[in-house]
């Protein structure tokens, strides 16, 4: 009995170096993970804000079409809205809307784009492009002009721009 007694006390202190060392592989894994999912949050959440602001300025986009499509043919023809450019603007190189600089739309001076009501972060403009390919050979019609319609938003800081060409006649 002696001797057996004597076993057990010699294991002890072993037993206290074993479970320290799990201990300490426990917490760098708890440590390692917590800063993984950090991390994967923060990925996730800049995913969210850039489909966000894709999606407000393909809205964008979308109502600048409507809005095109509900206009008079008079407004179109003598370029009344401010945010739909004659092609001299585009020739000139005046309104090339994939520079960010190009966007005004504060309401100081003289704007070339306008504020969705979607955001305030987010802007329309269109230009007219050309007349499309056969589009003035109809005699019976009014010329089918090709545009290109932007949208963009800058939300989160995110500069996003969509840009579609749309026909229209006028």
């Amino acid at each position: 009995m002696l001797v057996h007694a004597g076993k057990i006390g010699r294991q002890s202190g072993s037993a206290l170096v074993i479970t320290l060392m799990v201990l300490t592989a426990l917490t760098i894994l708890g440590m390692a993970t917590l800063t993984t999912s950090g991390v994967e949050l923060k990925i996730v959440r800049n995913e969210r804000e850039i489909r966000e602001a894709f999606c407000l300025a393909e809205g964008a986009v979308a109502e600048g079409v409507q809005r095109l499509s509900a206009m008079r043919t008079e407004d179109l023809v003598e370029q009344y809205l401010p945010w739909h450019h004659p092609r001299k603007a585009a020739e000139t190189n005046r309104v090339d809307f994939r520079d960010p600089a190009r966007w005004d739309a504060d309401g100081v001076g003289e704007d070339n784009a306008l504020v969705s009501p979607m955001s305030s972060d987010t802007l329309i403009a269109a230009v007219e492009w050309k007349v499309a390919t056969g589009g003035s050979l109809v005699q019976t019609q009014s010329r089918l002009y090709q545009n290109r319609i932007y949208g963009r938003c800058d939300k989160y800081g995110v500069g996003t721009l969509v840009e579609i060409g749309y026909y229209l006649r006028y």
